[in-house]
């Protein structure tokens, strides 16, 4: 190995640790919005519909897209059962449950960069590049259990919402406008 491969491999758990520890950061209590959660929601079915229009004819890969995406589902809906919602005056919060978040997502990070350090590695050694990255099925897998799981999991978060009315605010004699 050369130098810049051992730079790289010694770059990638500092990488890993700063992703996990903005995660950490970012699935604590956020405020609910209802465009947020359908967005998240969309993103995530598009993606999943899309891969799977790329990888007909792989059906290994197929399938375990469509695998992962129902087990990510099923996450999705237990994260939901854990999250922690609230409806306050102040607005709409949910804290969810950070392991199955940080799980997923951590998988997913996971397989990116070794797609990429596969690539590198490829590169490095003036082999040709893989041109089918979603094609293995274990990369299929795994962006189908992150789209499950995020999509579910904000549908669920858009339906709590549309389903609850908000807390009226507390009148305030002294704001006269």
């Amino acid at each position: 190995m050369d130098m810049p491969t051992i730079v790289l491999l010694l770059l990638v758990p500092l990488a890993v640790w700063r992703i996990y520890s903005r995660l950490k950061r970012l699935m604590g209590r956020n405020k609910s919005e209802l465009w947020r959660h359908a967005a998240y929601a969309t993103v995530a079915g598009v993606t999943l519909a899309v891969l799977a229009v790329v990888l007909i004819g792989k059906w290994q890969a197929l399938a375990a897209l469509l695998v992962g995406a129902a087990v990510g589902a099923a996450l999705g809906h237990r994260n939901m059962k854990l999250t922690r919602l609230q409806n306050t005056a102040e607005g709409f919060f949910y804290t969810q449950n950070r392991r199955f978040g940080l799980l997923v997502t951590m998988l997913f990070f996971g397989r990116l960069i070794y797609r990429l350090f596969e690539a590198y590695l490829h590169m490095h050694d003036q082999l040709p590049l893989d041109p089918d990255f979603i094609g293995h099925p274990l990369t299929a897998v795994v962006f189908g259990l992150t789209a499950g799981f995020w999509g579910c999991y904000h549908l669920l978060l858009l339906r709590w919402r549309r389903a609850v009315k908000p807390v009226p605010r507390p009148i305030d004699i002294f704001d006269i406008k």
